[in-house]
C-alpha cells in the first residue's frame, strides 16, 4: 500500500483510540435495541453531492449487511454488552437477504452475548428473521400474521385480444415464462409446475429453519402458519414466543428490580461502544468486490428516477461492469475477486459479453460469484464462468433459456381510427416494427436465431460447470431454481452468503483465511453519476425502457417470480 494510505489509516485508528477512550467514562449501555429496516442491500452505497448529504442529514440511507456485520461485531467485542435487543421496522428484504443477516446474527449469539427479539407486528419474514433470536418477546397486543408463502403472476391475452393487440414472442424452452403474461389468457402448465416447486422449496426451507431456530417439530410451525393469524398469547402456547411483555419492562425483567438493565438505542450507544483497530492499509494484498445489481443492458450502468416495469430502477452496463473486472485485474494488489451478482437478467449479447470478461479474467485472478437476492438468466450467464458459485439457500437462479419477440399495436391503433403505412425495402426490413406481424420467413429467421443464442448459453454453462450439453439441457430449458435446488444439481458449488465467498475467494488466491484484507468495492461510475430530474429524469427512463423493449433477444427470468 502507499505511505497515504498508511496515513489515512493512521489517522483514522487515533480517531478509534480517542473514541475508545471517551467511551470509558460514564456507563456503557448493558443492551443495545437495533432496528432492521428497508431493503438490505449487501455492500454500503455512499451516494455523493447533494443527494449524499440529504440521506445522511435526514437519515435515509438504507443499512446494508456490510454495516450489520460490522456493527454486531464491534457489540460482540465490547466486554460492557451484554446483548442486544432485536427490533423490525420497514422490512422490505427479500429472503436471501435476511437468510444472510440470520447468519450475522447468529454468529453474534456464538459469542455468548444474549439476542432478544422484541416484535409488535410479524409475518412471516419477518419472524423468519426473529426466529434467531435466544428469547422473543411480545407485548399482550402484538399481532402475527403467519400467512405464509406467495408468488402472483397475471395474464393480459384476453385484454389484448379485445384491444386488438397482438403479442409475437418465441420462447427457449417451455420454462421461460417471462412473455407468457401476453400470450397466454391463464397459467401454462409448466409455468406453474414450476413455481409450485419453487414455492415448495423455500416453504420447506423457512418451515425447517424455524423449527430448528424454536425447537419444536416442523408440524406445530406448519400449524402455525396455517393458521396465520396468532395473538400473543397463542404464539406463545405453540412455543413461537418466549416471554409477554411491553417495552417498558424490558429493563427490569432483563436485569432485576432492583437493579434494571441500561438499554440504549443504536444511535446513542455508538458512542459508548468501542471500535477495533486495523492495519489493512499494511497489507500487501486485498480481495476487490465488483457488483452487478439490477437488469442487464448494453452499455453504460444508470439509475432510473423511478422503477420501471420490467427493467426496474438500476441498469448494469456491460460497458461499466467490464470496466470494474479490468481494474481488478490490473490492480497488482488484488488476488481475487467477489463478483456480487443481483440481476434477473436482460440482454444476451450484454450477458455474453460481461461472461466473456468473467472467464478471461479467470486466467489470471480466481473470481468467485456471491448471488443476491436473484441470479437468473443473464444473471446466471455472466456468473457460470466463474470459478465457485456461493447462492443463499432461497435466492432465485438458473433460468437458463430465451424469450425474443414483439408486440403488434397496429390493431389497437385502427380501433381508435389511427392507420400507419409502411414502405420498405429488404425482405425483412419490417420485422423489428410494432405495426408488423412477422411473416413466415422472419418467423423461422427468429427462432433459428434463438436456438443457436440458447445452444451458446448451454455451452457457456457446461464449460463452467464441467458438465455434458446433455446435463445441462436437463436443468435448462428456462427452470428458475432456489439455490438448494440450483446446487442438488450441479449450477452452484455452495450455499452460503457474502462471507462465504469472501472466505472461498481468500482461499482460491491463498491467502490465510483469518488474514485481515481490505475488501476494495469497485464501482467505475455509471453513465449518469448526477441525479436527473424532472422532464430529463422521464426521458432517461423512458429511453431506456424503449432500449430494453426493442432489445432482439433477452435472457430474463419471469418478473412474477418474487416469493
Amino acid at each position: 500500500m502507499s505511505p497515504i494510505a498508511v496515513m489515512i489509516e493512521a489517522l483514522r485508528n487515533s480517531g478509534r483510540w480517542l473514541h475508545n477512550r471517551l467511551a470509558e467514562f460514564g456507563p456503557g449501555p448493558d443492551f443495545v435495541v437495533l432496528e432492521v429496516a428497508g431493503r438490505l442491500p449487501e455492500r454500503r452505497l455512499r451516494p455523493h453531492g447533494l443527494r449524499g448529504w440529504i440521506q445522511r442529514r435526514f437519515h435515509m440511507a438504507q443499512d446494508s449487511l456490510e454495516e450489520w456485520r460490522e456493527r454486531l461485531d464491534a457489540l460482540a467485542a465490547d466486554p460492557r454488552v451484554k446483548g442486544v435487543i432485536l427490533t423490525i421496522g420497514d422490512l422490505q428484504a427479500e429472503l436471501p437477504a435476511l437468510e444472510s443477516l440470520r447468519r450475522s446474527l447468529g454468529a453474534f449469539r456464538g459469542s455468548g452475548k444474549r439476542l432478544v427479539a422484541f416484535l409488535v407486528h410479524a409475518n412471516l419474514r419477518v419472524y423468519y428473521l426473529a426466529s434467531i433470536a435466544d428469547t422473543i418477546v411480545a407485548p399482550e397486543s402484538a399481532e402475527l400474521s403467519l400467512h405464509g408463502l406467495r408468488t402472483e403472476a397475471t395474464f393480459l391475452r384476453e385484454a389484448f385480444d379485445a384491444l386488438g393487440i397482438v403479442p409475437q414472442f418465441h420462447h427457449i424452452a417451455e420454462y421461460k415464462s417471462a412473455a407468457n403474461r401476453f400470450l397466454y389468457p391463464t397459467m401454462p402448465e409448466p409455468q406453474r409446475e414450476m413455481l409450485n416447486a419453487l414455492i415448495e422449496s423455500v416453504y420447506e426451507e423457512v418451515v425447517a429453519t424455524l423449527a430448528a431456530a424454536r425447537q419444536r417439530s416442523e408440524a406445530v410451525i406448519g400449524a402455525a402458519i396455517d393458521r396465520g393469524l396468532l395473538s400473543a398469547a397463542d404464539a406463545q402456547g405453540r412455543g413461537l414466543v418466549d416471554h409477554i411483555a411491553f417495552a417498558d419492562q424490558l429493563p427490569a425483567w432483563l436485569g432485576r428490580h432492583d437493579r434494571p438493565v441500561r438499554i440504549q438505542p443504536w444511535d446513542r450507544a455508538r458512542s459508548r461502544v468501542r471500535l477495533a483497530y486495523r492495519w489493512r492499509s499494511l497489507e500487501r494484498q486485498a480481495i476487490a468486490v465488483v457488483p452487478l445489481i439490477g437488469m442487464i443492458i448494453p452499455g453504460e450502468s444508470r439509475d432510473l428516477p423511478v422503477p420501471l416495469p420490467l427493467l426496474g430502477q438500476r441498469l448494469a452496463g456491460h460497458e461499466t461492469i467490464t470496466r470494474g473486472l479490468r481494474r481488478a485485474e490490473e490492480n497488482p494488489l488484488v488476488k481475487a475477486i467477489v463478483f456480487y451478482v443481483d440481476s434477473p437478467g436482460g440482454s444476451a449479447v450484454a450477458s455474453d459479453l460481461i461472461w466473456r470478461e468473467v472467464t478471461r479474467l479467470q486466467e489470471r485472478k480466481p473470481v468467485v460469484v456471491c448471488m443476491g437476492n436473484v441470479a437468473g438468466s443473464g444473471g446466471y450467464y455472466v456468473a457460470c464462468g466463474a470459478r465457485h458459485i456461493v447462492a443463499r439457500a432461497t435466492t432465485l437462479t438458473g433460468s437458463i433459456g430465451v424469450i425474443a419477440g414483439k408486440i403488434n399495436v397496429r390493431g389497437l391503433f385502427e380501433k381508435a381510427g389511427v392507420r400507419r403505412e409502411i414502405i420498405s425495402r429488404g425482405a425483412t426490413a419490417s420485422m423489428p416494427s410494432a405495426f408488423a406481424s412477422y411473416t413466415a420467413f422472419e418467423w423461422d429467421i427468429l427462432q433459428h436465431w434463438m436456438a443457436e443464442i440458447y445452444q451458446r448459453f448451454k455451452a457457456r454453462v457446461a464449460a463452467g460447470r464441467g458438465q455434458s450439453l446433455e446435463a445441462i439441457e436437463a436443468v435448462a430449458r428456462g427452470r428458475v431454481w432456489t439455490g438448494r435446488q440450483a446446487l442438488s444439481r450441479g449450477l452452484i458449488d455452495e450455499i452460503g452468503d457474502f462471507e462465504t465467498a469472501t472466505r472461498q475467494a481468500k482461499s482460491l488466491a491463498g491467502i490465510a483465511l483469518d488474514a485481515d484484507v481490505p475488501l476494495l468495492t469497485i464501482r467505475p461510475g455509471k453513465a449518469t453519476p448526477w441525479p436527473v430530474v424532472g422532464s430529463a429524469a422521464w426521458e432517461e427512463a423512458f429511453r431506456a425502457l424503449g432500449h430494453m423493449l426493442t432489445e432482439p433477444a433477452l435472457v430474463l427470468m419471469p418478473p412474477e417470480i418474487r416469493i
